[in-house]
């Protein structure tokens, strides 16, 4: 069973490394309805992957079960003191859900959802090391949730958040890098509220912990500590439906800076791999989703949405930016769904990510990149 679970896990991570992100490593929106709205899905759950914007939501969707792919595309480029480099990008990442209506009050379920960001120039940055360039994160979390509906309307929601994460660094000798890859697993909480306020309008409310992975030794003499978690992070999301318009809203805040490996400045001070050796340099995020979904009939359903988020990486720290082109905090969405029949939906969702350059400055003067990516999401949902 073992062995099972890291075959999966490893099919997951190759599918989903190599990404380039919205908000760091995360995308904009998980779940392919979601998607198409901007992401606004913190008081609007629609499918069997709502635990990742809110627990509480899988209280509001039925038994049902998803699947999703998102397959993005772009270029990334960089110019690091004279050494221009690009990347196609042309990864695809899975999601899947499913949940269960166990009694009218309670349901059970699991979400399972990809985070991923990486690069691979195929040429060396004599700035970096001697080979070629190639970074690789992807991590996967896997959320068994339960939500209890106290009230009428008003759900509660914990999921246990079970992580993997997989990190290869490839053409950083002169930062101490060895070019290996190495793995660990983490654990982290997420807690949730979803609750019908008045009349048409929803309000969701939700906290996740930190994902705490394990230490990852093949990295634990260039990252701070040998650690790469997930920050923790808090949501608070409004709904309105007015007749066969529904109008989501969604605040995000991603606490960057209490993680020592995504904070810690490059010109930290400390010696690489200690807590207080050089890092990325990130800054917090606030993330703000518009959504927009319109019944045009008891099949088809339309939306729309974006995603605007300050840029978590400051021109200063702009110099890891050209090996984590997590670049493009601002992005447009569309989306419908169609219904096969009472019971079978399929979802098309289309994300653009504005083009976006950062310039360095400062310790990172003579540094530049950015791009711009597009992503195309189809799903597949099943009640039962």
């Amino acid at each position: 069973m073992k062995r099972s679970i890291r075959v999966i896990l490893a099919c997951l991570v190759i599918l989903s490394a190599q990404a380039g992100a919205s908000n760091g490593p995360q995308y904009a929106g998980y779940g392919a309805e979601a998607m198409g709205m901007g992401g606004a899905a913190i008081a609007n759950p629609t499918d069997a992957l709502a635990a990742v914007n809110n627990p509480a939501g899988m209280g509001a969707v039925g038994s049902r079960v998803d699947g999703s792919l998102t397959a993005t595309a772009g270029q990334l480029r960089s110019d690091v003191h004279g050494t221009k480099s690009e990347d196609d990008v042309l990864v695809f990442l899975p999601g899947f859900g499913v949940n269960y209506q166990y009694r009218d009050d309670v349901t059970l379920g699991l979400s399972v959802s990809g985070y991923g960001a990486g690069i691979d120039y195929g040429n060396p940055i004599p700035a970096f090391g001697t080979s070629d360039v190639k970074s690789e994160l992807a991590q996967i979390l896997v959320a068994p949730t339960a939500t209890y509906e106290f009230a009428p309307g008003h759900y509660l929601g914990l999921s246990v958040k079970l992580g993997y994460e997989s990190l290869m660094l490839h053409g950083f000798e002169n930062f101490g890098a060895t070019n290996d890859k190495d793995h660990a697993w983490g654990v982290g909480v997420g807690v949730g509220y979803l609750g019908t306020i008045a009349e048409g309008l929803r309000l969701g409310l939700t906290y996740s912990s930190p994902v705490w992975f394990q230490k990852l030794d093949a990295h634990e003499d260039i990252i701070p500590d040998g650690r790469l978690n997930i920050p923790q992070q808090a949501g608070l999301g409004l709904a309105y439906d007015l007749g066969d318009w529904t109008f989501a809203f969604d605040y995000l805040w991603i606490d960057w800076s209490s993680q020592k490996t995504l904070s810690n400045s490059l010109t930290e001070g400390g010696a690489p791999g200690r807590g207080d050796g050089p890092g990325f340099g990130w800054r917090d995020q606030n993330v703000f989703r518009f959504g927009v979904n319109y019944k045009y009939s008891d099949r088809l359903q339309l939306r729309t949405g974006v995603s605007l988020a300050n840029h978590q990486v400051p021109d200063r720290e702009a110099t890891l930016i050209a090996v984590a082109p997590c670049n493009q905090p601002k992005s447009a969405h569309l989306g419908l769904t169609y219904k096969i029949s009472d019971e079978l939906e399929v979802t098309g969702a289309y994300m653009y990510d504005f083009r976006h350059i950062t310039k360095g400055k400062g310790a990172s003067e003579g540094v530049e990149a950015g791009g711009e990516l597009h992503m195309l999401t189809v799903g597949v949902g099943y009640k039962f």
